[in-house]
């Protein structure tokens, strides 16, 4: 499944629409890694790379929020944890018998997690930035 990238997913922040748009196309190539079968230990690698990435890209975000005196940060926060939780139990179990956990629908969910995430999160988060500039 690919997902793409579209102007609906744009914050108007050049950072955060870059970060975004690198995690739609990794989110691609994994699932084009998976479509064709590799070795499991390249689709482990491949999702420490997507944890990696979207915890960086979360820090991006959580520190925007906080210049910005954003309100429902401790929510918004809330979902970067769960997602992170998620991704990281996905990973442990794979660490112990990657058959616990086969790779199928990996992609899916984390291409339908992102959109959403996007479309209901991050959109309310830069139209607060709109209206409350971010301080320094």
């Amino acid at each position: 499944m690919q997902i793409q990238w579209g102007e609906k997913f744009a914050t108007g922040h050049h950072v955060v629409d870059h970060q975004h748009q690198a995690l739609f196309n990794a989110i691609n190539q994994f699932d084009e890694a998976l479509l064709a079968g590799v070795a499991p230990s390249r689709v482990d690698g491949m999702l420490a790379f997507l944890e990696r990435y979207t915890r960086e890209h979360f820090a991006t975000e959580e520190f925007l929020m906080v210049r910005a005196s954003y309100e429902p940060l401790p929510t918004h926060k809330a979902e970067h944890d769960r997602l992170l939780t998620r991704v990281k139990f996905i990973r442990e179990l794979r660490e112990q018998d990657p058959a616990l956990v086969p790779p199928e629908g990996l992609a899916k969910f984390l291409g339908d997690w992102l959109q959403d995430h996007i479309l209901t999160w991050d959109l309310a988060l830069f139209e607060w930035v709109k209206t409350h500039p971010i301080e320094g």
